[in-house]
């Protein structure tokens, strides 16, 4: 069984494709392969991750194989940032959705990033505040709303944290791992804010419609 309970709806701060550049300089980035784990349960804290280029499912396996998505990563995001500054270990699996690009950030890298650009101390502050906000925000949501209001929440934070408030691009299994739905609950989700004239979908983007709503 798929659920989710903490994806971050709070925009979340990203690196701008000059940050990453910059980024890339300093240190290698990594190639994963479509599946393959970024960091599992348990791993040590060492180092935090941030997308340079594809996607990262972020979310935790359960014993008995089910799985509960946090979220969907794309470039210049940032995650493992709690393990990283508590020394806790992880408390969350990742894994590469597609072919994708990440760099690991350790003790030394980031204070070579903070030496260059102080802003880098703000930048992770705010990531971490608004995952904080983010994660009370969707709890209270999974108490108070349906599946087609809860998805049309979701479709609009994913639209501005994209830096288009009108179209997002993602998959029906991305949408329904995201809300911890079937496929058959997003689709009906989905037609009935297509009924109501809030949405508009195509292949691979759903078209945001009555913002002011």
């Amino acid at each position: 069984m798929q659920r989710s309970y903490h994806f971050d709806l709070a925009e979340r701060t990203r690196l701008s494709p000059a940050e990453r550049e910059r980024l890339v300089a300093m240190a290698p980035a990594r190639r994963f392969a479509d599946g393959q784990f970024v960091q599992q349960q348990g791993d040590p804290g060492d180092a935090f991750w941030a997308v340079v280029e594809g996607h990262v499912l972020v979310g935790r396996f359960a014993e008995d194989g089910g799985f509960t998505a946090f979220a969907v990563l794309g470039p210049g995001d940032l995650f493992g940032e709690l393990a990283f500054f508590t020394g806790v270990p992880r408390q969350a699996d990742a894994l590469a959705s597609g072919q994708a690009r990440l760099v690991a950030i350790d003790r030394a890298l980031l204070r070579r990033l903070m030496a260059a650009d102080v802003g880098w101390a703000e930048l992770l502050l705010r990531s971490l505040g608004r995952q904080l906000a983010g994660a009370l925000d969707i709890i209270d949501a999974e108490r108070r709303l349906g599946s087609a209001d809860r998805l049309l929440r979701l479709l609009r934070m994913m639209a501005a944290d994209g830096g288009d408030d009108t179209t997002v691009r993602a998959t029906q299994q991305q949408l329904a791992d995201l809300l911890g739905v079937s496929r058959v609950t997003l689709g009906a989700a989905l037609r009935d804010l297509t009924a109501r004239g809030l949405v508009e979908t195509g292949y691979g983007r759903i078209k945001l419609l009555h913002l002011e709503l």
